[in-house]
């Protein structure tokens, strides 16, 4: 269970869902490409998740995010995902695109 939950949290899936990078995005927004990846729970809700990417002087940033929020349904989360990933975008700016690559948000 705690393997589980690490591997969540540190970019692996236990929803046997796709990679999100390797997917069309699911929006665009100020620039960024943003694919939502909610994380299907044991208890059959979904937490919030996704990654947001943007090429920056010729170099691919992916930056993901995993939030404590659950939700009830996989399509819940998908809509809710994508709206967090632009509240972090706008709350974040260009300096989300600064220092370490491999950050999480």
């Amino acid at each position: 269970m705690m393997a589980g939950f690490l591997r969540r949290l540190f970019g692996g899936s236990d929803d046997g869902g796709d990679d999100p990078s390797a997917r069309a995005p699911d929006e665009v927004y100020e620039g960024v490409e943003i694919r939502a990846a909610p994380v299907k729970e044991a208890d059959g809700q979904w937490r919030l998740a996704g990654t947001l990417t943007r090429t920056v002087d010729g170099a691919t940033i992916t930056r993901r995010f995993l939030r404590a929020d659950l939700l009830a349904s996989r399509d819940m989360a998908v809509s809710s995902s994508l709206a967090k990933a632009r509240l972090i975008i706008d709350e974040n700016g260009d300096r989300l695109w600064t220092g370490d690559t491999d950050r999480p948000t």
